[in-house]
């Protein structure tokens, strides 16, 4: 075999990154000839089918497409259809006969009237204007403020507990409260976070690597991947005299990436397998430049923070959950407590760190789109990285723990992924993300989210094509804006919420009362003024006045001629008017998707996948949240992994999609209820209880 320099397939992807087409074709098609079956060619055959594309020379494209179609790896077959889908629909029922391979039965029926989406490979800017500065306070002071709320809640939530356990403590016979557990820990645990964010870019190394195979990645390694993404980190970190951020990789198929550390010249920026093999050139590079802007800005010190703080507890879950599944009861039941109990803890200890993740992202768009003059890259590398996850969960028949620990700091949001990326590329991505841009009241219902909206993002991303005059990959901006959404909806939407500042209005009207009557002296009703039990009383009474107000619009009769006339999963999902209160009854038939054991008996990881597209599942036990752990029905989710059945249920549109479910059925007509009306009118009852009972002890 002759010699092939090693620069010929890095001439040929930097020729392609600079839109050098003829150039590109050259060299890559040496490698090619010259190659085995190695990664190289197969980087190469992918970068060549690129450039015969944008060259125009269809069929030398189609001719590599058919090539790469019959290649013996699945997911080389599987990075063509999703790629190149406009070259494989024409490899079907052409003179030889060939198929690519066949789709699912029902899906040309399940996406009627949607049209499918073609990347148009929109151009980059070869020279651009600088954007305009921004302002970073807002981002630092946010920064600050999620510092003090993770320092609070972790002080108030391990002050909570010690209390509760000396108190079960003093209620034993034999048994003395713990002493110490009566102590400020206030300083413990300052002292404490201090240490973690000191030691945090090595501990995260450790944990990564011993529960999920992290392993170095020279610069060397990453340029002959993408050369572009190696320049653009060394250009910026000479420019402004930093060391080099050490890289790292994840032997995972989900295109993931992350940074970590407390200052600069300790910055990791870890990207997974799965990434570099689903994105383009300069794609990566438009990610790692996102990465990149996490160091500059600085945001990365607290959310490394907090990253080490949830993963040490995620940790615990998992490695609980998967020793719980070798035992048998009655350890097995404590061990799915535990477990429970470690998972509700990681939730718990996100809530800081929320409003920061979101803003932080709108920060790093510009800053990747400025150094890399690239939108319509960054556009492809969100919307691939959607695309890779929804496969990679599909592939594994679950979300991966990695994607869901991870989440958080990740480019884009996994639960935004699931029903979007699984829609392609049978759907254009405009209607879909239509909601993000047009819905009025869509900033409101993303305030507990961890990424902002994706449609958002690129309708941004779109604004600065604009600004330099470039193609833009989508059209969000030329949707139409007749967006009718009802206030009334709104209201009816929030209600409880709305209902809680009514009762707070109302008890302020009381103390009124009160303090007039002391004023005139009517001691029957003086005794208002500056009570405090009254305004406890009346919030949860109004919150539950509210909640039972919209349990009726909330989950509609699900009959017959509802789910037979209902749209399909892209047409509902392409509703930008749509609010989680206008519950669409229906009926979906596919395959369950969920974690298996104890790790998954909260029911936190359910998705259907369908011929039309993935979707998580919301299940409520009979019994339920404990219903979940200790009191276990005879059928259930956990029973119906992997099986394919027939779901009934309520679907919601907001920020992102999902089905309160009613029924699971199965193929030979067993079915499990879900409780969800029946649980939100125990939950108005019981608050409505408890606000009585603090208005009787008033």
């Amino acid at each position: 075999m002759a010699a092939v320099p090693e620069s010929s397939l890095q001439a040929g992807l930097a020729a392609l990154a600079t839109g050098d087409f003829q150039d590109a074709i050259a060299h890559l098609e040496v490698v090619c000839q010259n190659q085995e079956n190695t990664l190289d060619k197969l980087q190469a055959q992918k970068a060549l089918l690129e450039a015969y594309k944008q060259n125009g020379e269809k069929q030398k494209a189609i001719a590599l497409c058919q090539e790469l179609c019959q290649s013996t790896e699945p997911q080389v077959r599987e990075w063509v259809f999703s790629s190149h889908p406009e070259l494989v629909a024409s490899l079907v029922g052409d003179e030889t006969g060939f198929v690519a391979f066949e789709q699912p039965s029902g899906v040309e029926e399940d996406y009627r009237g949607i049209e499918p989406f073609v990347w148009r490979y929109a151009p980059r800017a070869t020279r651009w204007q600088a954007l305009k500065q921004v302002n970073l306070l807002p981002l630092r002071l946010l920064a600050v403020g999620s510092a003090i709320a993770l320092f609070w809640l972790i002080r108030a939530t391990l002050t909570v507990f010690m209390l509760l356990f000396n108190d079960i403590l003093v209620k034993l016979p034999y048994l003395e409260p713990y002493q110490p557990f009566y102590s400020n820990n206030t300083e413990l645990i300052f002292c404490l976070l201090l240490l973690l964010t000191v030691f945090c870019p090595w501990l995260l190394d450790l944990l990564l690597q011993q529960f999920y195979g992290l392993q170095p990645l020279s610069l060397i390694q990453l340029s002959k991947i993408s050369p572009e993404a190696s320049r653009v980190i060394q250009r910026y970190c000479r420019q402004h005299n930093w060391r080099l951020p050490q890289l790292r990789i994840l032997p995972t198929t989900a295109p993931l990436a992350l940074t970590y550390g407390n200052l600069p010249r300790t910055a990791r920026i870890v990207v997974s397998q799965g990434l570099l093999e689903q994105l383009a050139d300069d794609e990566i590079a438009a990610i790692c430049a996102l990465e990149l802007a996490h160091i500059a800005h600085g945001d990365f010190v607290f959310m490394s923070l907090l990253l080490l703080v949830r993963q040490i507890v995620y940790t615990v879950y998992e490695q609980i959950s998967v020793w719980g599944d070798r035992q048998s009861q009655p350890i097995l039941y404590v061990s799915a407590a535990v477990a429970s109990a470690a998972y509700g803890l990681w939730w718990w200890l996100g809530l800081p760190g929320v409003w920061l993740s979101q803003l932080r992202v709108y920060y790093s768009d510009r800053f990747a789109v400025n150094i890399t003059g690239n939108p319509n890259g960054l556009t492809r590398a969100l919307l691939k990285i959607a695309v890779g996850i929804a496969k990679d969960t599909q592939q594994k028949e679950q979300t991966s723990t990695l994607l869901e620990s991870l989440n958080m700091f990740l480019p884009t949001s996994y639960y935004q992924s699931i029903t979007l990326g699984s829609l392609y590329p049978h759907t254009d991505f405009v209607p879909v993300l239509a909601w993000d841009c047009l819905n009025p009241y869509r900033f409101w219902l993303t305030i507990n989210n961890t990424h902002p909206l994706l449609g958002d993002r690129l309708q941004r991303l779109e604004r600065l094509c604009q600004q330099w005059h470039l193609e833009s990959e989508l059209d969000l901006l030329n949707i139409p804006a007749q967006t009718l959404v009802s206030k009334r909806q709104f209201l009816l939407q929030i209600a409880p919420y709305l209902a809680v500042l009514l009762g707070l209005l109302v008890s302020g009207l009381f103390w009124l009362i009160g303090g007039i009557s002391l004023i005139v002296w009517i001691p029957q009703l003086a005794w208002m003024f500056g009570d405090w039990l009254l305004i406890k009383a009346f919030l949860p009474i109004a919150f539950s006045i509210g909640t039972f107000v919209r349990i009726n619009p909330l989950f509609p009769d699900i009959t017959s001629k509802s789910v037979r006339h209902a749209p399909t999963l892209a047409q509902l999902s392409a509703n930008p008017a749509a609010l989680p209160i206008n519950s669409q009854p229906l009926r979906l038939q596919g395959k369950l998707l969920g974690r298996r054991g104890i790790g998954n008996w909260l029911g936190q990881d359910l998705i259907l996948q369908s011929p039309q597209g993935a979707i998580a599942l919301h299940y409520q036990s009979l019994l339920g949240p404990i219903g979940y752990i200790f009191l276990r029905q005879s059928l259930n989710p956990q029973d119906l992994l992997g099986r394919h059945i027939v779901i009934n249920g309520w679907f919601r549109r907001g920020a992102t999609c999902w089905i309160d479910v009613d029924t699971l059925q199965t193929q030979s007509g067993k079915s499990c209820r879900s409780n969800h009306p029946l649980w939100t009118t125990i939950l108005a009852i019981a608050i409505a209880v408890w606000g009585a009972y603090l208005l009787a002890n008033s």
